[in-house]
């Protein structure tokens, strides 16, 4: 299975991802995360395209608009579950949204004006950087980068630091460009199957935790041979 396409993506770090995805399946969606920690204080946010914010509130917890604020000249709109056990607020950008979601009903307009100003966004075509302001004494704790791609699956990729820690330090299998490890899914350990199963593939500069989808529409040769041609490289922005 050759190599036909490649993915040149932006961390919220600003580090730069390059994704080598074996085969012609489309890729159906690019995502990301980050979380912040300073003290005892801790906050993460998603990344999605936009409409991220009005699919969530549709389809993932349905959710009615309570508020929109502006932040540096950005919108946020911020929306409560109808069963009033979360809520979310989102900054809208012009190609990417940034989202945290809360526990319980939606917050007040301060602490969410407070929240998104603590941070520095920059929305990018390749994606969106997502920094904490210096004054606030926060720092990015973890990141990571997720690409689904029809009928093979998602291929979710950590910074540098998480990288080294999902690594084993035992040889791997060895794949085109690197290693793989595979371990049961909590409660499958005797299946067989793909999808009971996660899979690290550890590279020279950066790594990835893959989860094959469970669609009839392709092989365990056919999807194996895809983990085989993937590559990630993670470089500094």
């Amino acid at each position: 299975m050759t190599t036909a396409q490649r993915l040149d993506l932006v961390a919220p770090s600003g580090d730069r991802v390059a994704i080598a995805l074996p085969g012609d399946r489309p890729v159906s969606s690019v995502a990301a995360a980050v979380r912040f920690a300073g003290g005892s204080y801790g906050t993460g946010f998603q990344i999605g395209p936009r409409g991220y914010h009005d699919f969530a509130c549709a389809h993932v917890a349905p959710a009615r608009t309570t508020d929109r604020i502006l932040v540096h000249g950005r919108e946020v709109v911020v929306a409560e579950a109808r069963d009033g056990e979360s809520s979310l607020a989102t900054l809208v950008g012009v190609h990417h949204e940034l989202m945290t979601v809360y526990a319980g009903p939606a917050p007040r307009r301060d602490r969410v004006f407070a929240l998104f100003d603590s941070l520095r966004v920059e929305d990018r075509v390749e994606g969106m950087v997502v920094r904490p302001r210096t004054a606030t004494l926060l720092d990015t704790m973890s990141e990571n980068v997720v690409v689904v791609v029809k009928d093979f699956g998602s291929v979710s990729v950590p910074g540098p630091t998480q990288a080294r820690q999902l690594v084993p330090a035992h040889a791997g299998a060895k794949t085109r460009h690197g290693e793989v490890w595979k371990t049961p899914l909590p409660g499958v350990a005797a299946s067989t199957r793909l999808a009971d199963h996660v899979f690290v593939v550890g590279f020279a500069r950066g790594a990835a935790e893959v989860h094959f989808s469970d669609s009839a529409a392709r092989t365990d040769r056919e999807r194996l041979d895809w983990l085989d041609g993937l590559e990630v490289v993670w470089s500094a922005g």
